[in-house]
């Protein structure tokens, strides 16, 4: 259970905010994608999920007070078929409660991609 994450730059432009794409074997344990901010909410605009070899289900959610456990999901579980992606754009944008983390859970040991790019206010 780990996983990588990396952050592109968001270069210039209107865009004030983040990307974080979140790749793991396994997501079985609950992995962080973002880390929270106190005093302040993460806002996703976009949010891509790729699940890979496996079917497994996937859950989006916010904070991991429990280690290995999501503490509200947002999205999920969502059953989904090896090789498969779901996409989503909020509009308004979905807003995690303060202080929350971004976090993706999965039901088995298969690779799983998350993408998503928003900001922190």
């Amino acid at each position: 259970m780990s996983i990588t994450v990396t952050t592109p730059d968001v270069g210039p432009g209107s865009f004030q905010g983040f990307i974080v794409n979140g790749v793991s074997a396994d997501a079985s344990g609950c992995e962080e994608l973002k880390a929270g901010t106190a005093g302040k909410s993460i806002l996703i605009d976009h949010l891509t999920i790729n699940n890979g070899a496996t079917a497994q289900s996937i859950t989006i959610g916010e904070g991991e007070t429990t280690p290995g456990s999501v503490d509200t999901a947002l999205i999920g579980p969502i059953a989904m078929a090896a090789n498969t992606s779901l996409q989503w754009d909020f509009y308004p944008p979905m807003r995690l409660t303060v202080a929350k983390s971004l976090v993706v859970d999965s039901s088995s040991t298969g690779p799983v991609c998350v993408f998503a790019r928003g900001r922190v206010e």
